[in-house]
């Protein structure tokens, strides 16, 4: 720290400040109790270069753990690649592709159902995605293994940085088992979807110019992750997030063109039982957004079950906390220029309907996996 070194970094101080302020001061507005987390990364959505970074509430220099940069359970945040991203770019899906709900599914001897029990009969790929289904997404899940090879979707996800030590299951597709990642790899993941399917992970430092003039360039990871129409298709889907009945629906940012992925994490059976917590109890919450301009993941949640269980969870109403820390401080910091994300030659349609140049006549009216009983 004497040698009189120059350290230049990506940070952008008055995004930080704002961000930081925002998770100190939030009070109730983001938080149930003292016991509640988070953890922020905000980057440059076309450099990977991390603008902003919050470990935790009143952030100090040494602390137990990082909060942006240790992994926590997913929820639903990975279904874009692990299921409709994957589909989109192996089998070029279009938008309005139909999926079979239903209320119950079987997959592995496992039974699975939607986070409202129910289902919402024959949906498109772009409402089963925004509105977050979870027996759509399991479906797609099985259609891309079955066309498109049994490591597709572990290969898609690897490609923007979630990295799978085993096979990924339908537990996985949803969110739990082994998907557990940082803010910061999916602020990394999901800028890829905003920069046309380009990759750059998290870097922090620019260049080091030592005291005799000499500059130390650091070089970081950047690769093209996905098909340009993957990533446009998916940034369209992930709008609708903000639109009714998307799952982020009234913490879009007026003027601000985004897509967002949200995200529910829950405790084991054993825990709702033993501290009769109720159904919607959560544990982990997310919201992914990303705009032409930044990536922005936001965690919440609790690092452990208090005796009783007692404010150790997010009840259905208070899981919009980490929506509306991403709209305050995308408010703030959002540059309101207009920019959209850029649709290539390779996408026809418009709006809900949208389809990769050349198969437009693709079948969109059968569902994606049989319906039946036991998900085999």
């Amino acid at each position: 720290m004497q040698s009189g070194i120059k350290i230049y970094t990506n940070m952008d101080k008055n995004v930080q400040k704002t961000l930081q302020d925002r998770v100190n001061n939030g009070g109730s507005n983001y938080y149930k109790n003292d016991d509640q987390q988070v953890g922020a990364t905000i980057l440059d959505s076309k450099t990977g270069g991390l603008v902003a970074i919050s470990g935790g509430r009143n952030y100090k220099n040494v602390v137990e753990r990082n909060q942006a940069t240790d992994p926590h359970p997913t929820g639903s945040s990975l279904k874009p690649f692990l299921a409709y991203g994957p589909a989109i770019e192996n089998m070029q899906w279009a938008t309005n592709h139909a999926i079979q709900d239903e209320s119950s599914y079987w997959v592995d001897g496992s039974e699975f159902k939607n986070y409202d029990t129910k289902s919402h009969g024959k949906v498109s790929a772009y409402d089963a995605l925004r509105q977050s289904f979870n027996i759509p997404a399991l479906k797609t899940w099985q259609q891309v293994k079955k066309q498109a090879g049994n490591d597709a979707p572990k290969k898609f996800a690897s490609k923007v940085g979630l990295d799978y030590n085993s096979k990924i299951g339908p537990s996985e597709v949803l969110g739990g088992s082994s998907s557990e990642f940082s803010p910061t790899q999916l602020a990394s993941a999901f800028a890829a979807i905003a920069n046309g399917g380009t990759y750059n992970n998290a870097h922090s430092i620019q260049k080091v110019v030592t005291n005799d003039g000499d500059t130390i360039e650091y070089d970081h990871t950047s690769h093209k992750a996905m098909k340009d129409y993957t990533a446009y298709m998916l940034a369209e889907i992930l709008k609708g997030t903000f639109k009714a009945y998307g799952s982020a629906y009234g913490h879009g940012v007026s003027g601000v063109n985004m897509g967002a992925k949200t995200g529910t994490g829950t405790y084991g059976s054993e825990i709702y039982q033993k501290y009769n917590l109720p159904d919607s109890a959560a544990k982990d919450v997310w919201i992914n957004g990303f705009s032409p301009q930044y990536s922005m993941s936001i965690w919440m949640g609790f690092n452990k079950v208090k005796e009783y269980g007692e404010n150790s969870f997010l009840g259905h109403d208070e899981q919009t906390k980490p929506q509306i820390l991403f709209n305050e401080v995308m408010s703030e910091i959002s540059n309101y220029d207009g920019a959209d994300f850029e649709k290539p030659d390779s996408v026809t349609g418009s709006g809900k309907s949208l389809s990769v140049a050349g198969n437009e006549d693709n079948d969109t009216t059968s569902s994606s996996a049989p319906s039946n009983s036991n998900g085999n």
